[in-house]
């Protein structure tokens, strides 16, 4: 068969259909329910069940699964594997990839995206695709790299206790913005979380969400955008209105977060990510 197989981890938001239309194996990162590990595919509302109380973590992809989706594109006959993880500075999962890469039966190189969600799924995509049409690891590998630099994350958190738990963002800053009584928009900058602007209310606040990225998509031509959100939709639903209002014709990917990036962030979290399309 040959070729370049690209594989990333479930905390980059894309869709169980696009990854299989484009070839991408996406490695699991574990979800702890009260100390147990919810087994993949499990129904569970998580969203409600952090609303609720119950403690829920999340662990790093394990090497084991990085070498099983390793040994089984060996013998499906690829020459060479591309990962790409969320940010070094957030989990251990890149980690886990390169432990892995050093006993694979074959050529892998690891990248680390330094960013969460759309904002290394959407280069995942972009290289996947250019694998489908025979692109050598080389210009894989720097379509990765182009789209690692150009995407921007931008996300509404309804509070910022979650990030603080999950040691995401400071405890200063988390206490700045509940003794302000903000609406926090976050970004992600070499990557890590980090608080953007303070916002008065949730309706300013996603109006000011989708002047970021609409700003950012005019500078950024041609462009991906996607939206993300963990729990309740509705509020992606009126941002996409929004961002179509100002950008006639473009093609939105809505994907709900993972429960990586969901249980650090809190229920209704809404995201917009902006890439260069490749």
């Amino acid at each position: 068969m040959g070729g370049v197989a690209l594989v990333t981890d479930n905390s980059s938001g894309i869709t169980e259909d696009l990854a299989a239309r484009l070839g991408i194996r996406v490695v699991p990162v574990d979800v702890i329910v009260d100390g147990v590990v919810l087994p993949e595919g499990d129904s569970i509302d998580i969203a409600q069940a952090v609303r609720d109380g119950v403690k829920v973590t999340t662990s790093r992809s394990t090497p084991e699964a990085f070498a099983k989706a390793f040994e089984s594109l060996a013998s499906d006959g690829y020459e060479h594997v591309v990962v790409v993880t969320l940010s070094s500075k957030l989990s251990g999962t890149f980690d886990s990839a390169l432990v892995a890469a050093r006993t694979s039966p074959i050529a892998v190189n690891v990248c680390d995206s330094r960013s969460i969600g759309l904002g290394l799924g959407f280069p995942v995509i972009n290289a996947a695709r250019a694998a489908q049409t025979g692109a050598s690891v080389d210009q894989v590998l720097e379509i990765v790299e182009k789209g690692i630099t150009s995407s921007q994350v931008f996300f509404y958190v309804d509070s910022l206790e979650y990030l603080k738990r999950g040691g995401r963002i400071s405890a200063t800053s988390a206490l700045l913005g509940t003794a302000l009584s903000v609406k926090p928009i976050m970004t992600v900058a070499d990557g890590e979380v980090i608080l953007k602007e303070k916002v008065r209310t949730q309706g300013k606040a996603l109006a000011e969400l989708v002047r970021l990225a609409v700003d950012c998509a005019r500078e950024c031509q041609p462009s991906l955008v996607g939206l993300q959100y963990f729990g309740d939709r509705s509020l992606v639903d009126q941002c996409a209105i929004k961002v179509l209002e100002e950008l006639p014709g473009t093609e939105l990917l809505i994907s709900e977060v993972s429960p990586v990036v969901g249980v650090h962030a809190g229920p209704g979290l809404v995201g917009i990510i902006v890439s260069r399309s490749a």
